[in-house]
């Protein structure tokens, strides 16, 4: 298996230099996240958290856009890892009510499906119910009207173990609605069961069944996201919550609070971020306090510099 993906990655990327008789349009996009933290007043730590470098290309005929082939390479932690985040083909159907994703892809599930929450300052819990945000298989997808919806088949092993076959086995979903007449109220429905590798040890498995329903609001300057979510993972009942507000004072200044709390059998865990969001001409500086409690109270501070390039030709 580790042959047959090898070989898939490698026609993937042949596929972006090939023109294949279609119309083809290039998007290169690159990102960098750097901070700078203190955690309990003691411990300083800083450098690039992330640095994102991506290839689109999609290929058109007379009818639209029909084919997609995307590659994400992710650089952490001051380079002590680089790996190919997402690499995936996708054939779009007629109108996009249908589309087919063969690859490594983000996993349709909870808030924020098409953005990579590493980005963010405070905390989501999508690793604590699903384990990892992308991984292998196969992907259907679709908008129809007011509805969107999704569902995976992947192999649980996450962007950070060599896929075998067939897997461990995941499977997620999710269906959402569209609401309002600017489309400010987007409602969604999702659900994941299966195993997924430990993040260190790619045969030792967790299962996991859950379910969840999420809400975005759109209220003049607010923004209001919100998520919960419950189920069984590890043979542990689980619950999780997540809540987010954003509100822009100025054009260029966003105030931003979040908070997000999982229970697992006896364990509680909870996070709370309040912070700004300043938009400048070449970078966004966002900054805020992070008070986190594990078995004991933990305090960060944290400034972030984020830079996204991105051209289309």
């Amino acid at each position: 298996m580790k042959t047959v993906w090898s070989k898939y990655r490698a026609a993937l990327v042949a596929l972006m230099f090939l023109p294949l008789g279609l119309r083809a349009a290039w998007n290169i996009s690159a990102d960098a996240d750097v901070r700078s933290r203190l955690t309990d007043g003691l411990h300083y730590e800083g450098g690039l958290h992330v640095l994102g470098a991506s290839a689109r290309k999609t290929f058109s005929d007379r009818k639209g856009d029909r084919f997609t082939l995307f590659v994400l390479v992710e650089a952490h932690d001051n380079f002590s890892e680089i790996m190919p985040h997402e690499i995936y083909g996708r054939y779009k159907g007629p109108l996009g009510s249908w589309n087919l994703t063969l690859g490594r892809f983000g996993l349709p599930y909870g808030l924020l499906t098409g953005f990579s929450s590493s980005r963010l300052l405070y905390d989501m819990p999508h690793r604590a119910l699903i384990g990892h945000n992308v991984d292998n298989g196969l992907m259907i997808s679709g908008v129809v009207g007011m509805w969107d919806y999704a569902v995976g088949v992947t192999q649980g092993y996450g962007p950070h173990h060599t896929p075998g076959f067939p897997g461990h086995g995941l499977a997620t979903a999710r269906l959402g609605a569209t609401l309002g007449y600017a489309g400010d109220v987007i409602l969604g429905l999702s659900a994941a069961h299966g195993k997924t590798s430990h993040a260190h040890e790619r045969d030792e498995t967790t299962e996991r069944t859950v379910g969840g329903v999420d809400a975005t609001l759109y209220l003049g300057r607010l923004l209001c996201r919100m998520e919960l979510n419950g189920g069984v993972v590890d043979q542990r009942l689980t619950a999780a919550g997540f809540a987010g507000l954003d509100y822009a004072l100025l054009s260029r200044l966003d105030v931003n609070v979040a908070v997000t709390g999982i229970r697992r059998g006896d364990e509680t865990k909870d996070a709370w971020f309040a912070g700004v969001t300043y938009t400048l001409r070449w970078f966004t500086l966002r900054g805020g306090y992070r008070y986190a409690w594990h078995d004991e109270p933990h305090h960060q501070a944290g400034l972030q510099i984020y830079r996204l390039f991105s051209a289309n030709f």
